[in-house]
């Protein structure tokens, strides 16, 4: 006999399966599943199978929303609940969906992280039937195994490598095969008996980073097309490096010989990095060069240790302030970034600080970076240490305690430590801003916008936009410390939230440092 929930779950989905469903009633239906489904993943799952010929129908934004409360609840659930989901039923679900349906790769994503054999050998089935064409839920799928060194690997390989010439699967199967040889000391390596194709699909992405290079439109004209593109051919390039240099076959010298010409710095620092591995002097003394230069040094010095040959680099290239520099580098050359790395970084402070969210002090470092476009020049400071980041505002005009101040604030959470905005404000909170506007009015300041009334352990803030004088400024007050920051002129001026960022930061390390 079917227990209480499981009845309301088969009910929810049913009503969600109808045709002519109203929008505001999937909403609704669709909260009640949410809630219904916490602790009763595999009732829910066996529900959906037994409709899985329902689902070719069905809008496909809808099928979406129920496998990622599928897998939202399946995560929170825990090994039991995953271990008690019935396999046939995920790949009944799955089977069903002769149209690519938004979210399926979460159902594949469950089904790598039961690691067991059956689960394995089916994920390797269906992503042969239908391979994933979007890279980053291709390393979804299978970050898990990525994670556990449970799994058995013949269930795995080779079969998976028949799936190589699919673009978003070939980068995560080849950083799985590399992880079996390092972490699972397989032998031989999974992927040895490929080295032919290896080499090939590296001859290839390498020949496509060439036309990108002489033409960054060969990746098309949208900007975020460019970046993904470029982002996933990179990513392979690095797996294939990898691989290739792991098998260690000098059939792969004259590849890598090509791939080590880019310019993209990472992808030569994997390339030297395979050849320095397979014997090739030549890889190893470019490694010894890109330690010198801050986008490649920390990789680069990895492998001279790992290889034997550190005591080569100067050490000059592993103090903590050349680290700091290689850090912010990295940093912005991510595609979610700037996409390429500064042409000058300099470390400008390095502290050893109380810091929110760590419990003793840690080294934190200041990086100018500039970046020059022949008549123009873009530069910042940015944050390492901690965390490695760096805001969209200015702050290079900033004292450099505000420096510190703006991103430990920026960094710390803290259910209360939040913002309110104007247009939000309750009766209260516009009579508490009306208290900070009589407070500025008698400092002199004129022209008052309420922007956001800030919240910080117990204390309130009101946050302005106003004039002083001539000066357009954003302006922080809590009646006893008042802070106001210059808005007009700049290209990249701070924001209210900003503001308030550099207000919680100053206070926290006057607090914990005494500053």
């Amino acid at each position: 006999m079917h227990d209480e929930p499981t009845i309301e779950i088969a009910d929810l989905v049913d009503s969600l399966l109808i045709d002519g469903i109203e929008p505001v009633q999937v909403g609704i239906q669709l909260k009640r599943l949410a809630a219904t489904i916490e602790g009763h993943v595999p009732a829910m799952v066996t529900i959906l199978a037994t409709r899985s010929d329902e689902l070719p129908a069905c809008d496909p934004a809808l099928v979406a929303a129920i496998l990622r409360l599928i897998h939202h609840a399946g995560l929170r659930g825990g090994d039991e609940a995953l271990s008690n989901i019935e396999t046939h039923d995920l790949v009944k679900i799955l089977d069903s969906m002769t149209h690519r349906i938004p979210n399926s790769h979460l159902l594949l994503h469950l089904l790598a992280m039961r690691c067991d054999r059956e689960s394995i050998e089916l994920l390797v089935d269906r992503l042969a039937e239908h391979p994933t064409d979007d890279w980053i839920e291709a390393a979804q799928v299978l970050s898990p195994l990525m994670q556990s060194s449970e799994w058995p690997l013949d269930a795995f390989f080779p079969a998976a490598l028949d799936l190589l010439a699919s673009p978003a699967l070939a980068a995560p199967i080849l950083d799985l095969a590399s992880f079996a040889f390092r972490d699972r000391e397989a032998r031989p390596h999974p992927a040895a008996s490929r080295i032919q194709m290896l080499n090939h699909l590296l001859g290839e992405v390498t020949q496509r980073l060439a036309s990108f290079e002489e033409n960054p439109r060969a990746f098309g004209d949208d900007i975020t097309v460019v970046q993904q593109r470029l982002g996933h051919a990179v990513s392979l390039a690095v797996s294939l490096c990898d691989n290739v240099g792991l098998i260690g076959d000098p059939s792969s010298i004259g590849k890598l010989n090509q791939t080590i010409q880019l310019k993209h710095r990472r992808v030569q620092c994997e390339a030297a990095g395979a050849l320095a591995r397979i014997g090739e002097p030549s890889g190893r003394s470019r490694l010894i060069e890109l330690a010198s230069e801050p986008v490649a040094r920390l990789r680069a010095i990895a492998y001279a240790d790992e290889l034997g040959f550190g005591e080569k680099i100067d050490p000059v290239q592993r103090t903590f302030e050349r680290q700091a520099e290689s850090e912010m580098s990295l940093w912005m050359a991510q595609p979610s970034q700037m996409g390429v790395p500064p042409t000058g970084v300099e470390t400008l402070e390095s502290r050893l600080l109380a810091w929110p969210g760590f419990e003793h002090p840690v080294d934190v470092r200041l990086v100018r970076y500039e970046y020059n476009f022949g008549k123009q020049c873009y530069s910042n400071v940015g944050v390492t240490g901690p965390i490695t980041h760096s805001l969209s505002a200015d702050v290079a005009d900033l004292p450099i305690d505000d420096i510190f101040a703006i991103y430990a604030g920026w960094h710390a959470e803290h259910d209360e430590i939040y913002t309110v905005a104007a247009s939000t404000f309750n009766e209260a909170q516009r009579r508490l801003m009306a208290v900070y506007v009589g407070h500025l009015d008698r400092e002199g300041y004129h022209e008052l916008h309420p922007q956001m009334l800030g919240f910080f352990l117990g204390e309130t803030a009101g946050i302005f936009s106003g004039r002083k004088d001539v000066a357009e400024l954003l302006i922080i007050t809590d009646g006893l410390e008042t802070i106001d920051i210059p808005i007009s002129g700049r290209m990249r001026p701070m924001s209210a939230a900003d503001l308030f960022h550099l207000y919680t930061g100053r206070k926290m390390l006057r607090t914990f440092n005494g500053q």
